[in-house]
């Protein structure tokens, strides 16, 4: 089916593949111009600067947003804006992994024309079979994609995703210049890289976050209207670590990915599991 969107299928398909720290997508310019600007000027999307943490949310729920599950992130918004508040660091589920303490806050519905059109082109079957064509994937998926916004204290620990995802994408469409929230892509020092083969070799055992010093930072995904992608294995490990004023403006991505619909329960190691390996 044509649509006003289809152009960015041509993109998707033309560009070549990125090769290290691994195989990814890399697109600067993701959507025209004129597509762009309305993208980031919509009211859902750009928000006024507020004063306090409390309108900030408030607005952000407004606009039809909704705290939802997330690595690194609580729902709870009340204990939330105690710790920012406080400027407190607690440890996410009592991990110590973490430094950070975040929200991510979900687009619920689309108000705009744009916006709709938009969600449901890449949520479509032909958006996925590109998609999964362009890294040579098979086999039964579903597609999950949407608009978030991550506010500050927003962190996930470096890791590579768990064996239930199939693919993974994101777009940035912040509307605002600061180009300093990115997901950085990484790959493990070479006394950490074991714990790649040993993922490698015990494929009944799910893949887990890691301790940011066992990484290096080889590319950051920090141009906005650019789209990254890339297939989950082994050695995608990929983190993101956020502290900046909110209230401003708040880092916001079109965040998406596609699941096995008949993944098998794994083991859940964490990483203190593979410390033991060192």
């Amino acid at each position: 089916m044509s649509t006003r969107f289809n152009y960015l299928l041509n993109k998707i398909i033309d560009t070549p593949l990125k090769t290290s720290p691994f195989e990814f997508l890399y697109i600067e310019n993701f959507f025209s111009d004129d597509d762009f600007e309305e993208i980031v000027n919509d009211q859902q999307i750009n928000q006024p600067v507020y004063k306090t943490n409390v309108d900030m949310i408030n607005g952000v729920l407004k606009a039809g947003y909704k705290p939802v599950p997330f690595p690194g992130c609580t729902t709870d918004v009340h204990e939330y804006l105690s710790q920012i508040e406080s400027n407190k660091k607690i440890k996410y589920h009592n991990d110590d992994i973490l430094e950070g303490f975040g929200m991510s806050m979900r687009m619920q519905s689309y108000h705009s024309h744009t916006l709709q059109h938009l969600m449901h082109f890449l949520n479509t079957e032909e958006f996925k079979k590109v998609c999964m064509n362009k890294f040579g994937k098979t086999g039964a998926v579903t597609i999950e994609t949407a608009i978030q916004k991550y506010l500050t204290g927003y962190e996930i620990s470096p890791h590579p995703d768990i064996r239930k995802k199939c693919l993974t994408y994101m777009v940035n469409i912040n509307p605002h210049k600061d180009e300093s929230l990115g997901t950085h892509f990484m790959k493990f020092k070479d006394d950490k890289k074991l714990i790649q083969d040993y993922w490698e070799n015990t494929p009944t055992v799910d893949r887990c976050w890691v301790p940011w010093d066992w990484c290096e930072t080889e590319f950051k995904q920090e141009k906005n209207n650019s789209i990254t992608m890339f297939a989950p294995s082994n050695n995608t490990i990929h983190a993101v670590k956020l502290d900046y004023d909110h209230k401003q403006y708040q880092r916001t991505q079109i965040y998406g990915n596609t699941w096995y619909k008949n993944a098998r329960n794994l083991t859940r190691e964490n990483w203190k599991v593979l410390k033991n390996l060192l």
